[in-house]
């Protein structure tokens, strides 16, 4: 016997009287009331493409058809105890629909959030973000060095802000560990869209708590960018990295001349969250931060052995549980790096600055010595 999950409750009244359904495989069913007896209601299920059920679910076909001119004649009957656990359906051979069971003509439906109905279906933390490149406008194109770009820039926002936000509250990512890496899984018309979904496994209820921080975070900021003094002081509580790659989106946005829409769900919300900065909006605050050069500086504190200090040159490299970090001296600092003993373990204390290379999007972090002092081996 089949099993098949519920997805989409498209009419109800007491209970739900018409939903789409899924199975074990990912094939969809629309189910709808045919008899109700004293046990409870039996539904009528058929098998549907996905092309048909996007159209059932936007309203350019009414219910009737989908009985009426099946894609398959394959026909179901289910009686569910509880229509929010898996419940099993058995064959109905049947090769017309009855007149008496048919809807009526003309019942059509609007369930129009795309990106929830994505989100339930993949049950993961889903995105859709739309560029409104010139080159989409008749079709879902866009220049391969924008879109390469872009993903960087956008995984980038994620990562820098799912990191900021938990070291907010105390709990940090800890390193190697990436909860918020995102993966393209299609794209689609209405500018260019770029389709995303948590890579991460994600919990029972089909959410990315990193992932959703950080689309919460941006959208937050999205919501604030008409107003360039709102928007700057939003960095100025975010700074450094994070603050640095929103900095690094709104370029991009002004240098391709092109409005971005964001917009995701999770399985459980009710409706997804949609927000836009426009090309305009952009240009003013990236204008406002030129003389904030402080908002994408963050302070940086690594413990461990110093492998090389060139006086002269003012380069330096300590190593931090086995892993390098290098750089220079902060211009200004007043640090001379000639008395460090090499070997030897220290403290540095640095500001880190990420740098956005225009044109492909990619971050280069910066990190330059503001002062230091020996520390005792543990």
């Amino acid at each position: 016997m089949k099993a098949l999950e519920l997805l989409h409750v498209l009419l109800d009244y007491d209970y739900p009287q018409v939903f789409v359904a899924r199975d074990l495989i990912g094939v969809r069913y629309v189910c709808m009331v045919s008899e109700i007896a004293q046990h409870g209601p039996t539904f009528l299920c058929v098998p549907v493409s996905s092309r048909r059920c996007d159209e059932l679910l936007s309203g350019k076909i009414d219910l009737r058809l989908v009985y009426e001119e099946p894609e398959l004649v394959e026909f179901y009957r289910a009686n569910p105890d509880n229509l929010f656990e898996p419940f099993g359906i058995e064959r109905y051979i049947i090769d017309v629909v009855p007149q008496e069971l048919l809807p009526e003509p003309g019942l059509t439906f609007s369930f129009g959030d795309e990106v929830l109905i994505k989100a339930q279906e993949l049950n993961a933390t889903v995105a859709y973000a739309s560029l409104a490149v010139p080159e989409s406008i008749g079709e879902p194109r866009i220049r391969t060095r924008k879109l390469s770009a872009f993903l960087n820039i956008y995984q980038g926002v994620l990562r820098n802000l799912a990191r900021a936000s938990a070291k907010a509250i105390g709990k940090p990512i800890p390193k190697g560990e990436d909860p918020y890496e995102s993966d393209v899984f299609g794209f689609c018309y209405g500018s260019f869209t770029v389709q995303v979904r948590s890579s991460e496994p994600c919990d029972m209820f089909g959410e990315n708590k990193a992932l959703i921080t950080a689309f919460q975070t941006l959208n937050e900021f999205l919501d604030v960018a008409e107003n360039a003094d709102e928007a700057v002081q939003f960095l100025s509580r975010m700074k450094g990295h994070a603050a640095s790659s929103l900095i690094g989106l709104l370029s991009f946005i002004a240098e391709n001349d092109c409005q971005l829409t964001n917009r995701w769900s999770t399985p459980g919300m009710h409706s997804s969250s949609r927000s836009r900065v426009r090309v305009a909006s952009a240009q003013n605050i990236i204008q406002r931060c030129r003389s904030r050069e402080d908002l994408s500086i963050e302070r940086l504190e690594l413990i461990g052995i110093v492998d090389s200090a060139d006086a002269t040159a003012g380069n330096w490299k300590i190593f931090v549980d086995g892993v390098a970090y290098s750089g220079g001296l902060k211009e200004g600092a007043g640090i001379n790096l000639a008395g460090i003993i090499l070997r030897n373990r220290y403290k540095f204390r640095c500001e880190e600055k990420i740098e956005m290379v225009l044109g492909t999007g990619r971050e280069i972090k910066k990190i330059s010595l503001i002062g230091f002092e020996p520390v005792e081996a543990p």
